[in-house]
Order: C-alpha cells, then structure tokens, then sequence
C-alpha cells in the first residue's frame, strides 16, 4: 500500500502535493498537541500553553490544506474564521459540532494562534479546549475525506 501511496503523491503537481504536506502538518502538530505533560529531567511539567498553541496551528494547517484542495490557491493568515469562510464547510462543521454554540466558539478561539503564542503578554486567557479538540478532530476527518476524494489517496495508510 505504501509503494502505491508514494506513485499517487509523487504524480501529483506542486499545488496538489502543498495540500498533502499542509494536512501531513497539521497532523505533526496535531499529535504533539496530545502531550499536555512532559517529562524533563525527571520531573512532570505541563506545556498547556504549547498544546494549545499547536492544537490551533493544526486546524488552521488542515483549513488551508482542505482550501488549497478546492481552489488551488495558497491562503495566508491566522484567522480560524476567516480560514472557514474561505474553506466553504461551514455549514458542515456547524452541523457536524452541533452540540457547541459554533459561531460564538469560532470568535473566542479566531485569534487563538497568536493569543496563545503570546499568552504572557495578558492578564487572563481563556479557552473551551473541548471545543478545540472537537473542532481539530472534525477538521483533520473532513481534510483526509477530501484528499481521498480528490486525490484518491488514503491518509490513513500514509506514514502518519
């Protein structure tokens, strides 16, 4: 299956191939994004802020993957709202969080990338991390759907 894997990506064109890579990237920080503890030096330590951090950069990856696949076109930017309108599954992943007041968590997590980046240059920093964690899995679901269906390319047969 890999060998087969590796003759689809390597046909596709540069654009084509920036949509894998951004998914492949956003699964990179989507994964150290689980480790809200670490060990160093024999000690247990939290890394909150860098789960976060990374958590946020994995959706906005899989936005611009997902965008990129539909119109060829590379997006700039750190907006998760912005990122969605451009995407065009809103309506989808309303429906898919439905449990979630979407707009309302859309505008608190928007600036989260840069918020969290530089959370100690606040007073308070807040945020619904079930709705994060939802919102990342939905995204990474609905990206690996799309690079199938565009693509015919199995993520989950990938090395990820």
């Amino acid at each position: 299956m890999m060998k087969e894997f590796e003759i689809i990506f390597n046909n596709l064109n540069d654009i084509e191939k920036k949509s894998i890579n951004a998914y492949r990237s956003a699964r990179q920080f989507k994964n150290i994004a689980e480790k809200q503890l670490v060990i160093l030096n024999d000690k247990i330590v939290q890394v909150i802020i860098a789960s976060i951090t990374n958590k946020v950069f994995a959706c906005e990856l899989f936005l611009k993957s997902i965008i990129i696949i539909d119109t060829g076109e590379l997006i700039r930017g750190h907006y998760i709202q912005y990122l969605i309108e451009q995407s065009g599954i809103k309506e989808e992943l309303k429906n898919r969080l439905h449990a979630y007041d979407f707009d309302n968590e859309i505008i608190n997590i928007n600036n989260s990338f840069e918020e969290w980046r530089y959370v100690y240059e606040r007073d308070e920093s807040m945020i619904n991390l079930g709705f994060l964690n939802c919102l990342c899995n939905e995204l990474e679901e609905l990206n690996r759907q799309k690079i199938l269906d565009k693509y015919n390319l199995n993520m989950l047969e990938s090395f990820l």
